[in-house]
């Protein structure tokens, strides 16, 4: 039988959960792309010219995963690659117009639901989260650790 803490806290894992997912809709709705991809483009309006390696660790991505995202966003006409004149390796990223337009209709907060709920708290009680939620990720069967390398708007799918 179940505690009736372990419940309520049950219950509040749904609670973040449901409100990530109407996040995510309501981006996708307003957006017409993911939560993920607009995060994609904020980070890139408020860092021109990032490179993918930047991008991956400002989103807490896979390298891959972000050049994944990218590919879409570059498919849709929303992002450019611009190769450096010098080194030719080097890939910069900017918004085309179209792409800010569609960061200029995106319902806030831009950055993800959980990061920026996250970076509201204290340090303190985020330090403490953290702990906590390494404790409870040890008591799991199954887990997982590929998973924390994944847009938490496509795991909500």
């Amino acid at each position: 039988m179940s505690s009736p803490s372990a419940l309520e806290t049950l219950q509040k894992f749904r609670i973040i959960i449901g409100a990530v997912r109407q996040h995510s809709q309501a981006l996708e709705a307003a957006c017409g792309i993911s939560g993920a991809q607009v995060w994609v483009l904020a980070t890139i309006a408020d860092k021109p010219g990032i490179t993918v390696s930047q991008l991956s660790q400002a989103i807490s991505v896979h390298v891959s995963t972000a050049s994944n995202l990218l590919d879409k966003l570059a498919r849709a006409g929303l992002v450019e690659r611009i190769r450096g004149e010098q080194d030719r390796r080097v890939v910069r990223l900017r918004l085309t117009e179209a792409g800010g337009e569609i960061l200029a209709r995106a319902p806030r907060p831009l950055t993800g639901l959980m990061i920026d709920a996250l970076n509201k708290m204290p340090d303190a009680a985020r330090i403490k989260l953290d702990e906590e939620l390494a404790t409870l990720i040890e008591h799991l069967n199954l887990v997982d650790q590929r998973a924390a390398n994944v847009p938490l708007s496509n795991l909500m799918r």
